[in-house]
């Protein structure tokens, strides 16, 4: 079983605006509301190529009665501690002219010591060996990076694999942690260990350092370049598809996602670094946080190339 944990969830407003621009009057041509929040999209997308998971973190107020609400339509498993404040909503603003992409995200509400608590009992219910936890996403107020370093190790401790797609303090936190899989991206990773630029021949070597010092799988996304993926038997590089982009929303959601359904179904490196790409490259051609269909993804899966770097 996958389980994904969102901390900070959220409800994703999406609109299309021509010509979007500060300082003046906006009108919109397209709004939709998708369930969302790294971990929630995650689960969206591995329901999407045909595997279950259950979806937990913190849900409150109206907007999380709609989270939850879309998840039973959508048949995806949830099981989230409720909190007294609002799950907030994040405004997504795409630009058809222009072709940008604006997110504004709220901070989110912060969270109660027995919210936090209640949170630890259900990981460590839910887990059983074997199963993979992803933690995803921001941390809310009231929860620390700590915290959640160590429910990586006590679910680590009891044979749980454990997948990272953080970034920040939280992620930096989570190597402590010896996490199964990261999944940061190319300025991610540059941030968390200084490095000089993001050249993949720099982002490479970071990586492979990485796999020397203990995290079995790290992958960095690239954006249009594609993505890395380093482990034990070296790296490859998998090139980015070009498309015409709808939305970028959750691209690198899909992409994790990917790479937790290849290892439930234990596909090969190279299988799952196609697979990778050409979910990422499938949800960028959808709308809003919405997930692409599996035809879709096998539609790019034989055209993506990969390369081995060593």
């Amino acid at each position: 079983m996958i389980i994904t944990v969102t901390c900070n969830p959220a409800l994703d407003r999406s609109l299309s605006v021509p010509q979007f621009s500060a300082d003046t009057v906006n009108r919109a041509t397209g709004s939709r509301l998708d369930p969302g929040g790294k971990g929630v999209n995650v689960s969206k997308v591995l329901k999407a190529l045909g595997t279950g998971s259950i979806a937990t973190g913190f849900l409150g107020g109206s907007a999380g009665n709609a989270i939850a609400n879309a998840l039973d339509s959508l048949g995806i498993r949830h099981d989230f501690v409720r909190i007294a404040g609002e799950t907030r909503t994040n405004l997504k603003i795409f630009d058809p002219v222009r072709m940008t992409y604006t997110d504004i995200n709220e901070p989110g509400e912060p969270v109660s010591a027995e919210a936090v608590a209640a949170l630890e009992e259900k990981l460590l219910s839910l887990a059983k060996p074997n199963d993979i936890v992803l933690f995803a996403g921001s941390v809310p107020k009231g929860l620390t990076e700590q915290t959640i370093a160590g429910w990586a190790e006590a679910l680590t401790a009891r044979g749980v694999l454990v997948a990272v797609d953080q970034d920040g303090l939280p992620l930096k936190a989570m190597l402590a942690a010896k996490p199964s899989w990261i999944k940061p991206n190319d300025k991610e990773l540059k941030e968390l260990l200084g490095l000089p630029d993001i050249e993949i021949a720099t982002l490479a070597s970071a990586a492979r350092s990485l796999v020397c010092g203990g995290i079995a799988h790290v992958v960095v996304s690239l954006g249009e370049r594609g993505a890395l993926f380093a482990d034990e038997q070296g790296i490859l590089y998998a090139e980015g598809l070009r498309v015409n982009a709808v939305s970028t929303v959750g691209a690198g959601d899909a992409l994790t996602a990917a790479l937790l359904y290849a290892a439930e179904q234990n596909l090969p490196r190279e299988e799952t670094a196609k697979l990778a790409i050409a979910t990422a490259t499938a949800k960028v051609t959808c709308p809003g946080s919405s997930p692409p269909d599996i035809a879709m993804i096998r539609q790019y899966r034989d055209k993506v190339n990969i390369t081995t770097l060593e």
